[in-house]
C-alpha cells in the first residue's frame, strides 16, 4: 500500500507539473538564483578580496622599491659629499705651514715651547669624554 500511495504522488506530482508547468518552472528557478545569487556574493567577496591583497602588495612593492632607489641615490650623494670634504681638507692641510704657526705663535704670540715637566699625560677609559675631578695644575 505504500508503494501505491507513492505511485499516486508521484503521479500527482506530474499531473500538477503538466497543468501548471511555468509554476513549477519558477518554483524550481527561485531555489536556484537564490542559491546563485548566494554563490556569487561569496565569489564577489572572495574576488574583491584577491583584488585588495594584490593592490596591497603591489603599493607595498613600490613603496619597498622607492625606498631602496632613495637609498641608493642619498648613498651615492655621502659618498661624493665625504670624497669632496676629504679632498677640501687635504688642500687645507696641505696649504698650512707648521713652521710659520710654530713662528707666529712664539714671536707674535709670545708663547713659549711646553717643557718636559709640564706635559701631563693621562688615558681615559672612553674615548671621547672624561670627568675632571679638579683644576688642571699650571706652571709657570
Amino acid at each position: 500500500m505504500a508503494a501505491a500511495a507513492r505511485l499516486n504522488t508521484a503521479k500527482r506530482e506530474e499531473r500538477i507539473a503538466d497543468i501548471h508547468p511555468i509554476r513549477e518552472q519558477r518554483r524550481r528557478q527561485k531555489g536556484s538564483i537564490r542559491l546563485t545569487v548566494s554563490t556569487l556574493m561569496l565569489l564577489f567577496a572572495g574576488f574583491a578580496m584577491v583584488i585588495a591583497s594584490v593592490l596591497l602588495f603591489i603599493r607595498t612593492q613600490n613603496t619597498l622599491t622607492m625606498s631602496r632607489r632613495q637609498y641608493a641615490s642619498m648613498s651615492s650623494k655621502y659618498e661624493e659629499l665625504k670624497r669632496s670634504n676629504d679632498l677640501y681638507e687635504e688642500r687645507i692641510i696641505s696649504r698650512v705651514d707648521m713652521e710659520e704657526v710654530v713662528r707666529i705663535a712664539e714671536e707674535d704670540l709670545g708663547m713659549q715651547r711646553a717643557t718636559e715637566g709640564q706635559i701631563i699625560s693621562y688615558s681615559g677609559e672612553i674615548d671621547d669624554y672624561v670627568k675632571q675631578y679638579s683644576d688642571v695644575p699650571a706652571y709657570d
